[in-house]
């Protein structure tokens, strides 16, 4: 039974990023470094100097800018972060990450 109910909180936590979003929005005078610590540094803190270990497939401006304004299990989206904003942060993303061989 315990077992059952860790099961349980662990699936609730990790399907709630499923609905979430995040209203943050980026002003035009924003850089990339300044959207990513404001919007995702809570959640993605640098290591080793980076401030992303990425996969090789997630090395592309658009499939990041995607990812950000689509979200997934654990990340909430962005529905207010497209078009210049969103390629400033991924360009950063991309300019100071590091990618996993």
């Amino acid at each position: 039974m315990f077992r059952f109910g860790c099961l349980l909180i662990v699936s609730v936590i990790v399907l709630s990023g499923c609905s979430r979003t995040n209203d943050f929005t980026a002003t035009p005078e924003m850089s990339g470094e300044d959207i990513f610590k404001q919007a995702c540094a809570e959640c993605h803190s640098p290591k080793l100097g980076f401030v992303m270990m990425l996969d090789k497939d997630m090395n592309d401006a658009d499939m990041i800018a995607n990812q950000v304004l689509t979200g997934n299990m654990s990340m909430p989206s962005f529905p207010n972060l497209q078009g210049e904003p969103a390629k400033k942060l991924a360009d950063y993303v991309i300019a100071n990450s590091k990618v996993k061989e």
